[in-house]
């Protein structure tokens, strides 16, 4: 780690503000339920280095149009933040697909890339794993994000042979991505992300019938808008592929199962079947990214497995599981990100997302 000055974006407010060498972290007091200054310098070296790991700077927040807000302590401490966001309509599966995601990547799903994640920000991970992952892992389907979400949904530490580097996720509901107006605060992350992983559900142009010149995808244009002048790598995902688990040409990689080695020939192949079946499905809109992104790969995943259905309650209806959550080849996309960001090095990494 390093603790030299340099200008960090915060992944709350979209502000930039040199990053402070200074003693005073606050610790979050969770009986108090309230954010407290303490000031390592009075304790000794190894219990510094602890406390900022587990503390939290207050973000100036230089606009000053935000609330008060923290981030990690150790935020600025390692290479350059990744930030992912991702984009899709209402219902297109965003939130299962970071969800297996991450608890992919903390079950050691990149492990045969060299790369291990662990949490950055305790707490917000803790709340990710207790209203996301643990539900998802007792095979229960997860509500929608909720409107008006303007924090990362989880901020982890990527551990690579490049370089450790906070990795930063965005999960913005469906209505908000499709609000065009310019204050909205929801999708603000747009102006900080990295890379973008464009969410299509595979049953979405199947529902509507139209065809791929009349489709639209108000989610994917006003992101693509608002982010063609920069030259970021995307990708396009297919969600909830199981639907398509006996139809070519997604049969052929749902059945091939999880990959281990990144090889841009194959990743070319999935974009090329992928591309191919959202242009016979009506789905032109999104491809869009394809067009509209320099590096840019297609893929098919499931992040259950299979459909939820309801279960009969006195209460509010539920849905789970019934085949059990059995996620599919939902880091392929990230391993695309990685690769052409330069978190995965390499000559075939050089070549992922090419034309």
């Amino acid at each position: 780690m390093t603790t030299s000055h340099r200008q960090v974006r915060c992944p709350v407010c979209a502000d930039e503000f040199e990053w402070p060498d200074e003693p005073m972290v606050w610790l979050y007091n969770q009986a108090a339920g309230r954010y407290e200054a303490f000031d390592v310098s009075t304790v000794s070296s190894v219990k510094q280095a602890d406390l900022r790991r587990g503390g939290y700077r207050k973000c100036p927040n230089p606009s000053g149009d935000m609330v008060e807000h923290f981030i990690p302590a150790s935020y600025g401490d390692y290479g350059e933040p990744l930030v992912i966001g991702l984009v899709g309509a209402p219902s297109s599966g965003k939130t299962h697909l970071l969800t297996s995601m991450v608890r992919q990547m903390h079950i050691n799903g990149l492990a045969s890339h060299g790369i291990t994640v662990s949490a950055l920000d305790f707490l917000r991970h803790r709340r990710f794993r207790e209203q996301f992952i643990t539900p998802l892992e007792q095979g229960g389907a997860l509500p929608g994000t909720g409107t008006g979400m303007t924090e990362a949904a989880d901020i982890l530490l990527l551990r690579a042979p490049t370089g450790d580097r906070p990795l930063v996720f965005f999960d913005v509901a469906g209505e908000d991505l499709v609000n065009p107006d310019a204050r909205n605060r929801s999708t603000r992350f747009l102006l900080g992300v990295d890379a973008v992983i464009f969410v299509h559900a595979s049953e979405d142009p199947l529902e509507t019938g139209q065809s791929s010149t009349a489709s639209e995808n108000r989610s994917f244009e006003l992101a693509i808008e608002r982010l063609r002048d920069r030259r970021i790598p995307a990708a396009i995902v297919v969600t909830k592929s199981d639907r398509l688990r006996f139809v070519p040409p997604a049969e052929r990689w749902l059945h091939g199962g999880d990959e281990h080695t990144v090889n841009a020939a194959r990743i070319r192949a999935e974009s090329r079947d992928v591309y191919a079946y959202l242009h016979h499905a009506g789905a032109g809109a999104s491809l869009r990214p394809f067009e509209a992104f320099p590096r840019c790969t297609l893929h098919f995943t499931s992040a259950s497995g299979g459909d939820a259905v309801p279960v009969e309650t006195d209460g509010p209806t539920r849905w789970h599981f019934p085949r059990g959550f059995r996620p599919s080849r939902v880091l392929e996309p990230l391993v695309s990100i990685l690769a052409m960001t330069g978190a995965i090095s390499g000559h075939e990494a050089e070549k992922v997302g090419m034309p």
